[in-house]
């Protein structure tokens, strides 16, 4: 079915802060103290999930989700499960999502959206809501200029109190709940002055004509029954995952032993940047822009965390201003065996050695290591971060790639802390002493090669010949702005 895309806007703005609310007292929030930004790092997959699932259990009044990708395996149906039960003590449920990865969910979704405090929203969605994938797939070709610029904020504010914000999409592979895949991470959660800041984002892209309600779009009307129906599935698939659901749920229940200022133990000034989600030229890239002049401004050292790290030239350009100052710079990316999107890969890979001979020290994540909790599956760098000196940090959900800096909206949180930054140059540390990472160096002689341990290897880590036979064939196909 083709839908016309007239947008209406009902507009609707974030409640105000009740430091009254479980979450205030559970965190020691005042009214009164929210000059102040405290924050806590969440590098461990498990505790991302269950601070999340925390988050919305402890809720009162209201909780805004904004996302790119939300998947409805375990862990998409249990926060979903988990967003129900709120609703249904009262609480308003906002949630925005990005309709590239929305694809054959129009009845879930509809279903959803027949709950009197739940509301959903497509970004910038396909016309036709077929459900053919060939239909989605022509649309997508004919209409590439709207339908190829996404919303890429990932972003949960509960009460208007506490958030979390970061790289991680709700999925299996980001809480370390798929069977043979799982990605390296970054969040951070956050209270104090930012909330306001990040709650205008969230309203600002909820509120804009490229947010449709899912009645708009959506021919189906599902009833009070559906709903109930949509209820006992959900909790049905949720059945076959008891022992995983049983161990998140002992984890949540340690979250709030420590103190309260343990929960949020850094205290630091926070800038929140984002994009405007009128995606046109003139549109407004603050993100990228704001990174930029963070890199110029650096004195000594730059770490630069990036999933997908394809330097345009701009980025090339400020490279090697820095590089004619002495200034260090080491980037950790995926590896051609760890990169989930192949295709990204080739942009990387044909300006690595130019990056090698400029003096920039490369690490390449290792899709296999040592470590036993990994049993086997497997990883994937997705984390997107840059320390600056020793003492400031951006989150956030921009990549360092064209896609990014161009066509996607992207969030980005620059943060003054000298103990975040040793937090993450700490994280970084652990993963190389336990063998995260291929130090990728080049011969004069005979090219690059990757070094981990007492391993060197000359041929390019990968999964398989096809993989590699991919890469060579995406590095002739002209399209690195689209990367």
């Amino acid at each position: 079915m083709r839908l016309h895309l007239r947008n209406k806007i009902r507009r609707a703005v974030s409640l105000a802060p009740d430091y009254s609310a479980r979450l205030a007292h559970s965190f020691g929030l005042k009214l009164g103290t929210a000059e102040d930004s405290r924050l806590r790092a969440l590098h461990n997959n498990d505790d991302a999930l269950a601070w999340r699932i925390a988050l919305i259990e402890q809720a009162q009044h209201s909780i805004d989700a904004q996302y790119y990708s939300w998947h409805l395996d375990m862990t998409g149906l249990l926060l979903i499960d988990r967003l129900i039960d709120a609703a249904d003590r009262g609480v308003r449920v906002r949630i925005l999502l990005d309709d590239i990865h929305m694809f054959g969910l129009d009845r879930q979704i509809a279903t959803l959206n027949r709950h009197d405090n739940i509301e959903v929203r497509l970004f910038n969605p396909f016309t036709y809501r077929s459900r053919f994938r060939l239909i989605r797939m022509l649309e997508l070709l004919y209409n590439l200029n709207r339908l190829n610029h996404r919303m890429h904020n990932k972003l949960l504010v509960a009460d208007n109190l506490v958030a979390i914000a970061g790289g991680r999409n709700i999925g299996d592979e980001y809480f370390n709940l798929h069977e043979s895949f799982l990605f390296q991470d970054l969040d951070l959660m956050l209270a104090g002055k930012c909330i306001e800041e990040l709650s205008d984002s969230f309203d600002v892209y909820w509120n804009h004509h490229h947010s449709y309600t899912a009645r708009k779009i959506i021919s189906l009307r599902p009833g009070v029954r559906d709903l109930d129906h949509l209820r006992a599935q959900i909790k049905k698939r949720l059945q076959s995952s008891q022992s995983e659901i049983s161990d998140i749920d002992l984890r949540k229940q340690g979250l709030f032993d420590d103190e309260q200022a343990a929960l949020l133990p850094i205290k630091a000034g926070i800038e929140i940047f984002y994009d405007s989600p009128t995606m046109d030229s003139t549109g407004g890239k603050q993100t990228i822009d704001t990174l930029y002049e963070c890199l110029l401004q650096t004195r000594e050292q730059i770490i630069i965390i990036s999933a997908y790290f394809v330097p345009d030239e701009a980025l090339i350009k400020t490279i090697r201003q820095l590089r004619e100052k002495n200034i260090r710079i080491a980037v950790y990316t995926n590896s051609l065996a760890s990169i989930d999107v192949t295709v990204a890969f080739s942009g990387y890979e044909r300006c690595r050695q130019h990056l090698l001979e400029l003096g920039v020290e490369l690490f390449e994540y290792r899709a296999w290591t040592d470590n036993p909790h990994a049993l086997d599956r497997r990883q994937a760098l997705h984390t997107k971060c840059i320390v600056y000196d020793t003492d400031k940090a951006y989150v956030g959900t921009l990549n360092l790639d064209p896609r990014s800096a161009c066509l996607n909206t992207e969030i980005a949180l620059l943060i003054d802390s000298p103990e975040l930054a040793m937090t993450i140059r700490d994280n970084i540390r652990q993963q190389k002493n336990t063998r995260h990472y291929w130090r990728v160096e080049m011969d004069p002689t005979s090219g690059p090669r990757w070094h981990c341990g007492n391993t060197c290897l000359s041929v390019q880590p990968s999964r398989g010949r096809w993989q590699r036979i991919s890469n060579w064939l995406f590095s002739f196909i002209p399209i690195h702005r689209h990367l």
